[in-house]
């Protein structure tokens, strides 16, 4: 990082800031819908269409915001698209581990909350 000029350490910068945003954004959402029930989320328990709508909703708008001038005006870049599947890797692996902890915790607790 320090042998990049100062250009190209103020790009490295919002590159990363603007993934971290992304992952962030994407992971946190959907572990409200992991943890809100001791069933599979999505698939044996789905979120009220409410839950789900604004959920999405806030997923679209944060996704697609660095793409915009909005964006940009806040230090945001566009990112590779090389992150969106490591992105969805990295999304994965948060879910499943998710669910693995959240079955430890019910068989240890006797229930979710």
């Amino acid at each position: 990082y320090d042998s990049l000029s100062p250009t190209a350490q103020a790009k490295f910068a919002a590159l990363f800031h603007t993934g971290w945003f992304i992952e962030s954004l994407w992971s946190q959402t959907l572990v409200i819908h992991m943890i809100r029930t001791p069933k599979l989320p999505f698939i044996q328990s789905r979120a009220s269409w409410q839950v789900t709508l604004l959920t999405s909703l806030g997923i679209a708008v944060g996704t697609v915001l660095p793409y915009t001038g909005l964006g940009t005006s806040i230090g945001m870049t566009a990112l590779p698209q090389v992150f969106v599947p490591i992105l969805a890797v990295t999304l994965l692996c948060y879910m499943l581990l998710t669910q693995v902890f959240k079955k430890i915790f019910i068989m240890r607790y006797g229930e979710l909350l």
